[in-house]
Protein backbone atom coordinates (compact mmCIF):
# COMPACT_ATOMS: atom_id res chain seq x y z
CA UNK A 1 0.00 0.00 0.00
CA UNK A 2 1.26 3.54 -0.89
CA UNK A 3 -0.59 6.58 0.42
CA UNK A 4 -1.37 8.75 3.40
CA UNK A 5 -3.05 6.87 6.61
CA UNK A 6 -6.26 9.12 6.62
CA UNK A 7 -9.40 6.69 8.12
CA UNK A 8 -11.03 6.29 4.74
CA UNK A 9 -7.88 4.86 3.39
CA UNK A 10 -9.23 1.52 4.99
CA UNK A 11 -5.82 0.87 6.26
CA UNK A 12 -7.49 -0.37 9.49
CA UNK A 13 -9.30 -2.84 6.89
CA UNK A 14 -6.18 -4.10 5.50
CA UNK A 15 -5.03 -5.05 8.98
CA UNK A 16 -8.54 -6.71 10.79
CA UNK A 17 -8.53 -8.73 6.77
CA UNK A 18 -5.29 -9.94 7.82
CA UNK A 19 -6.07 -11.35 11.41
CA UNK A 20 -8.85 -12.83 9.69
CA UNK A 21 -5.92 -15.01 7.98
CA UNK A 22 -4.98 -17.30 10.74
CA UNK A 23 -2.23 -19.78 10.44
CA UNK A 24 0.28 -17.64 8.55
CA UNK A 25 -2.23 -17.61 5.14
CA UNK A 26 -1.98 -14.07 4.83
CA UNK A 27 1.15 -12.12 2.77
CA UNK A 28 3.46 -10.00 4.60
CA UNK A 29 2.41 -6.33 3.89
CA UNK A 30 4.36 -2.94 3.51
CA UNK A 31 2.51 0.55 4.11
CA UNK A 32 4.35 3.03 2.81
CA UNK A 33 3.21 7.00 3.92
CA UNK A 34 1.63 8.21 6.69
CA UNK A 35 3.08 10.78 9.22
CA UNK A 36 4.48 9.36 12.07
CA UNK A 37 0.98 9.85 14.42
CA UNK A 38 -0.81 8.23 11.79
CA UNK A 39 1.96 5.50 11.58
CA UNK A 40 2.07 4.95 15.07
CA UNK A 41 -1.73 4.58 15.56
CA UNK A 42 -1.65 1.79 13.31
CA UNK A 43 1.42 -0.13 14.41
CA UNK A 44 -0.46 -0.40 17.72
CA UNK A 45 -3.58 -1.36 15.77
CA UNK A 46 -1.47 -4.12 14.26
CA UNK A 47 -0.26 -5.30 17.60
CA UNK A 48 -3.79 -5.42 19.09
CA UNK A 49 -5.16 -7.67 16.02
CA UNK A 50 -2.24 -10.04 16.49
CA UNK A 51 -0.32 -8.98 12.80
CA UNK A 52 2.64 -6.83 13.46
CA UNK A 53 4.74 -9.51 12.33
CA UNK A 54 3.76 -9.65 8.86
CA UNK A 55 3.07 -5.58 8.46
CA UNK A 56 5.70 -3.78 7.85
CA UNK A 57 4.93 0.47 8.17
CA UNK A 58 7.92 2.46 6.45
CA UNK A 59 6.31 6.07 6.86
CA UNK A 60 6.57 8.44 4.05
CA UNK A 61 9.13 8.07 1.18
CA UNK A 62 10.22 10.46 -1.74
CA UNK A 63 7.22 10.10 -4.38
CA UNK A 64 9.95 9.96 -6.91
CA UNK A 65 10.82 6.53 -5.85
CA UNK A 66 7.35 5.45 -5.99
CA UNK A 67 7.73 3.33 -9.45
CA UNK A 68 10.91 1.37 -6.90
CA UNK A 69 8.86 0.65 -4.32
CA UNK A 70 6.00 -0.58 -6.51
CA UNK A 71 8.39 -2.81 -8.61
CA UNK A 72 8.93 -4.72 -5.41
CA UNK A 73 5.59 -5.69 -4.56
CA UNK A 74 3.96 -8.88 -5.27
CA UNK A 75 0.84 -7.06 -5.62
CA UNK A 76 -0.76 -3.61 -4.65
CA UNK A 77 -3.48 -3.23 -2.26
CA UNK A 78 -6.30 -0.28 -2.25
CA UNK A 79 -8.22 -0.93 0.76
CA UNK A 80 -10.37 2.33 0.67
CA UNK A 81 -14.01 2.13 2.47
CA UNK A 82 -15.16 5.55 1.41
CA UNK A 83 -14.62 8.30 -1.60
CA UNK A 84 -15.75 9.57 -4.60
CA UNK A 85 -12.74 10.09 -6.76
CA UNK A 86 -10.59 7.17 -8.07
CA UNK A 87 -7.50 7.35 -6.21
CA UNK A 88 -4.67 9.17 -7.78
CA UNK A 89 -2.36 5.59 -6.67
CA UNK A 90 -4.89 3.40 -8.69
CA UNK A 91 -3.01 5.22 -12.07
CA UNK A 92 0.01 4.37 -11.29
CA UNK A 93 -0.77 1.33 -9.60
CA UNK A 94 -2.39 0.06 -13.27
CA UNK A 95 0.36 1.12 -14.76
CA UNK A 96 3.03 -0.96 -13.02
CA UNK A 97 1.40 -4.17 -14.26
CA UNK A 98 1.44 -5.71 -10.77
CA UNK A 99 -1.95 -7.35 -9.38
CA UNK A 100 -3.94 -4.99 -7.79
CA UNK A 101 -6.45 -5.35 -5.07
CA UNK A 102 -9.43 -3.62 -4.61
CA UNK A 103 -12.39 -3.03 -2.54
CA UNK A 104 -15.68 -2.91 -4.61
CA UNK A 105 -16.80 0.70 -4.11
CA UNK A 106 -17.66 3.54 -6.56
CA UNK A 107 -14.41 5.35 -6.03
CA UNK A 108 -12.31 2.23 -7.61
CA UNK A 109 -15.06 0.98 -10.07
CA UNK A 110 -15.19 3.93 -12.00
CA UNK A 111 -12.36 2.77 -13.21
CA UNK A 112 -11.44 -1.06 -12.32
CA UNK A 113 -13.29 -4.05 -13.25
CA UNK A 114 -13.10 -7.99 -12.72
CA UNK A 115 -10.68 -8.11 -15.83
CA UNK A 116 -8.49 -6.09 -14.22
CA UNK A 117 -8.24 -6.27 -10.67
CA UNK A 118 -9.33 -8.35 -7.90
CA UNK A 119 -12.46 -6.22 -6.22
CA UNK A 120 -13.51 -7.11 -2.57
CA UNK A 121 -16.42 -6.49 0.01
CA UNK A 122 -15.01 -3.45 2.15
CA UNK A 123 -14.82 -5.79 5.13
CA UNK A 124 -12.56 -7.72 6.97
CA UNK A 125 -13.58 -10.99 5.39
CA UNK A 126 -13.58 -9.76 1.83
CA UNK A 127 -10.83 -8.24 2.18
CA UNK A 128 -9.13 -11.68 3.88
CA UNK A 129 -10.55 -13.47 1.02
CA UNK A 130 -8.34 -10.96 -0.98
CA UNK A 131 -5.12 -11.23 0.29
CA UNK A 132 -5.12 -14.68 0.07
CA UNK A 133 -6.48 -15.74 -3.41
CA UNK A 134 -3.61 -12.55 -4.26
CA UNK A 135 -0.94 -14.59 -2.04
CA UNK A 136 -1.76 -18.18 -3.89
CA UNK A 137 -3.04 -17.52 -7.63
CA UNK A 138 0.17 -16.14 -9.21
CA UNK A 139 -1.37 -17.35 -13.06
CA UNK A 140 -4.23 -14.75 -11.87
CA UNK A 141 -2.35 -12.33 -10.46
CA UNK A 142 -0.45 -11.91 -13.60
CA UNK A 143 -3.24 -11.95 -15.65
CA UNK A 144 -5.61 -8.99 -14.20
CA UNK A 145 -2.13 -7.54 -13.84
CA UNK A 146 -1.48 -7.45 -17.71
CA UNK A 147 -4.77 -6.62 -18.48
CA UNK A 148 -4.85 -3.30 -15.85
CA UNK A 149 -1.27 -2.44 -17.86
CA UNK A 150 -2.86 -2.56 -21.10
CA UNK A 151 -5.81 -0.18 -20.14
CA UNK A 152 -3.93 1.95 -18.12
CA UNK A 153 -1.72 2.34 -21.50
CA UNK A 154 -5.07 2.57 -23.20
CA UNK A 155 -6.93 5.29 -21.54
CA UNK A 156 -4.98 6.70 -18.76
CA UNK A 157 -1.57 7.47 -19.99
CA UNK A 158 -0.14 10.49 -21.48
CA UNK A 159 -0.24 9.86 -24.56
CA UNK A 160 -3.99 8.55 -24.18
CA UNK A 161 -4.23 12.11 -22.86
CA UNK A 162 -2.38 13.50 -25.80
CA UNK A 163 -4.50 11.91 -28.53
CA UNK A 164 -8.09 12.93 -26.12
CA UNK A 165 -7.01 16.59 -26.23
CA UNK A 166 -6.53 15.97 -30.15
CA UNK A 167 -9.69 15.10 -30.64
CA UNK A 168 -11.44 17.96 -28.75
CA UNK A 169 -9.20 20.41 -30.39
CA UNK A 170 -10.00 18.50 -34.11
CA UNK A 171 -13.67 18.93 -32.84
CA UNK A 172 -13.83 21.80 -31.98
CA UNK A 173 -11.79 23.06 -35.29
Amino acid sequence: YVGNLEPYQGIDLLLKGLAELAGGDGPEVVVIGGDPRDVDRYRRLAVELGVSGCVHFAGSRPVAHLNAYLAQADFLVSPRVKGGNTPMKIYSYMASGKPLLATGIGSHTQVLDDSCALLVPPEPEGMAAGLKRMAGDVPFGERIGSAAARLAAEKYSIDAFRRKVGEIYAYLA
